[in-house]
């Protein structure tokens, strides 16, 4: 289903938006030839075609490029802030207006594109190649953003092709998606060792007598050598190359899903979008109530801002269309309700006391997720 077709809950502008934790990966092991399957291979992306003993083959690869860091990383791509981008006087070059959500008092200065939307080892581990395949996609947009207001982009595979990339990117490349790997990695591996330790600890002795010649009595001892067989996993976890291998397949599947469903160009008829450091979302719409930030198969749609004028969105078909004041309204709700810090607009935006306005809210939402258990 695309945006401009989703039911809009609670009226022109009402409604629950509600957060959908997702679900992204899973920690399987198998007893086969005799011996563990196990490690950074067992971590998968939901819905990756990529066995998991290519994790290990790919973290091998990146093994002599570890020390190859980019330190300023983007999770906005430079190219798309620029489409808020305007010049202003006393400041060079075009400049973007930043809002910071938590501390709102400190009047934030207009900045480039360059000074804003990036963290410091956001992949903390190879990420100059990383850095190197978004560029790939980056660099191919200049033009296309051109077509896109001038109405001829959607007739131009290429360039429908390249805003689709655009879309998977963010989605990938987004502290949505660090934030998920995180408490996941951590579920899943709680939930593995518990395993070991219950379910499987027929399975673990015999493992543990097979390979060592030694049977393993007692819980503490069979603690011991699930951590060990636990271990490569961990210490992939902990320095960031499976956060690094993760990422990067991720964006492949996210890719080539992207790939084959619609996507539409939505121009705004009334108001303006704005984009925060979060921008890439999905929703879909369940019991009058639009829920955001699932995974990207289970969503209607997925969207991205494009610009003050224009937004993208997943859909059945290619198409173009006009969103009206109330759905940009909404979308810029969302926007600022995922953001993790900051928000943006063009310098001179009227959005100021908007972005104002829901502030307060936003605030009181990251308190609960910090007391949340």
């Amino acid at each position: 289903m695309c945006l401009s077709g989703l039911a809009l809950p609670g009226g022109s502008c009402g409604g629950e938006l509600v957060p959908r934790h997702q679900t992204a990966w899973v920690i399987r092991m198998r007893w086969k030839w005799g011996r563990w399957e196990h490690g950074p291979m067992s971590v998968r992306s939901a819905g990756s075609s990529r066995p998991g003993s290519e994790d290990l083959s790919r973290l091998a690869e990146l093994a002599s490029e570890a020390g190859n860091q980019v330190a300023r990383q983007h999770v906005v791509s430079q190219v798309l802030l620029r489409q808020f981008a305007t010049p202003v006087r006393h400041a060079s070059g075009l400049q973007v207006q930043p809002y910071d959500l938590l501390y709102p008092e400190r009047h934030c200065r207009t900045k480039p594109t360059r000074a804003v939307g990036w963290i410091k080892d956001f992949v903390p581990y190879a990420s100059a190649s990383l850095e190197a395949l978004w560029a790939e996609v980056e660099q191919k947009l200049p033009p296309v953003f051109h077509a896109v207001p001038q109405g001829t982009a959607l007739g131009d595979p290429h360039a429908l092709a390249v805003l689709r990339d655009l879309i998977a990117l963010h989605y990938v490349r987004s502290q949505h998606y660090r934030d998920t790997f995180h408490r996941i990695f951590k579920e899943a591996h709680a939930e593995q060792r518990r395993w070991l330790l219950a379910e499987g600890q027929q399975l673990l002795r015999a493992a543990t007598l097979q390979r060592t010649g030694l049977d393993t009595p007692g819980r503490q001892a069979l603690a011991v050598r699930a951590d060990e067989l636990l271990s490569t996993m961990v210490e992939s976890y902990g320095n960031g190359s499976l956060l690094r291998v993760r990422i990067e397949d991720s964006f492949r599947t996210a890719r080539e899903w992207v790939a084959g469903v619609g996507l539409e160009i939505l121009q705004a008829e009334e108001g303006e979008f704005l984009i925060g450091d979060n921008p890439a979302m999905t929703l879909r719409t369940e019991d009058e109530q639009l829920i955001y930030g699932m995974a990207l198969g289970d969503a209607h749609t997925a969207v991205l801002p494009l610009g003050p004028r224009h937004t993208l969105a997943l859909g059945a078909a290619d198409g173009a269309g006009s969103v009206p004041r109330a759905w940009v309204d909404r979308m810029n709700v969302l926007q600022v309700k995922t953001a993790r810090r900051r928000v943006f607009t063009r310098p001179g935006s009227p959005l100021r006391r908007f972005i104002g306005q829901l502030i307060p809210q936003w605030q009181a939402d990251q308190s609960a997720t910090r007391l949340s258990p």
